[in-house]
């Protein structure tokens, strides 16, 4: 089987997301190296950050199951970004 992955700059996330959010959070969610994220598209949910939330109708609408967050991917001009 083969899945798409969406490639996402962690910039696209909030630092709070990013740093405190996604390493105790109940879905998968798994560190790539020091600095990005994989990270499954899951059905929206009140628990996820609107941050994510955004990331993850992007990754739908690209027919993607998973986000790779990484800090030398380019920022998607789609989304906002956070400086930090």
């Amino acid at each position: 089987m083969i899945e798409s992955m969406l490639v996402l700059s962690t910039g696209n996330l909030t630092e709070a997301t990013c740093n405190r959010w996604l390493p105790e959070c109940d879905y998968p969610a798994y560190e790539k190296s020091e600095y990005g994220w994989f990270v499954y598209v899951v059905e929206p949910d009140d628990d996820l950050p609107a941050d994510l939330l955004a990331c993850m109708a992007l990754a739908r609408d690209r027919h993607c199951c998973w986000i790779i967050f990484d800090r030398d991917a380019p920022p998607a001009a789609e989304l906002p970004r956070y400086d930090w």
